[in-house]
């Protein structure tokens, strides 16, 4: 047997076991006075600390662990049984995050995570992510050609960072019909907006123009012998 190490276990990740995992493993390499490596302990370790609903689901395992590589066996079926599965995380993918009180930049990252294991193609990743922005917002970012997923959770922060409240109007206008925000202010807005991306557009390729002018060789200077007299 392993000597009793400090160790101070993360609670369980029930909406990500894998995560889960992935920290106790860390923990168990930062444990004093070292690390802990027998799979036994590493076992013990993890039914103590497993919520009674991962637990439940595992109650096969635990009772009967097996003399061999116990922790090992637990971590999978705790993995297989307790994280969502394939289908289950598509069909929350195509159900959409909701944007929130989140940055899109950060809506953006959670999708992103989750589409990983699904091969999902950056237009249908692009898709979904528009579907959860603001309808101002997904204005704009169709006028901007070409467009990846990742450019418009970039430019969509920027614009919302110009004008939250705008947008945050036109939203609601959108979605609640509301009498108090016409038509034309709708349109005044929309210009306005189009107008920062642009600007914000225009001021990265000037950075970039002037990068590479400075990175950019001089023309050597003509010597004596081209010179014609």
């Amino acid at each position: 047997m392993e000597d009793i190490s400090a160790v101070k276990i993360p609670a369980f990740v029930s909406s990500d076991p894998a995560l889960w995992f992935g920290m106790l493993e860390s923990t168990f390499e930062l444990a004093i006075p070292k690390p802990i490596t027998h799979e036994r302990t590493k076992y013990n370790y993890c039914v103590a600390h497993l919520s009674p609903d991962a637990a439940m689901a595992v109650r096969d395992v635990i009772l009967s662990p097996g003399s061999t590589n116990p922790y090992s066996k637990l971590k999978e079926e705790v993995i297989a049984r307790c994280g969502e599965s394939k289908s289950q995380e598509i069909r929350r993918l195509l159900a959409g995050e909701q944007l929130g009180d989140r940055k899109p930049s950060e809506l953006f990252r959670v999708m992103q995570r989750r589409s990983e294991s699904h091969n999902v193609a950056d237009s249908l990743l692009l898709e979904l992510f528009l579907q959860q922005l603001p309808p101002n917002v997904q204005s704009i970012l169709a006028s901007i050609q070409p467009l990846t997923a990742q450019k418009a959770s970039e430019v969509a922060d920027r614009i919302l960072e110009v004008t939250p409240a705008q947008v945050s109007a036109a939203s609601k206008y959108s979605s609640a019909n509301s009498d108090n925000c016409s038509e034309s202010e709708l349109l005044k807005e929309l210009k306005f907006l189009r107008q920062e991306v642009k600007e914000l557009r225009r001021s990265r390729s000037f950075s970039r123009n002037r990068f590479n002018s400075r990175n950019r060789g001089k023309s050597p200077k003509p010597t004596a012998s081209n010179l014609c007299w």
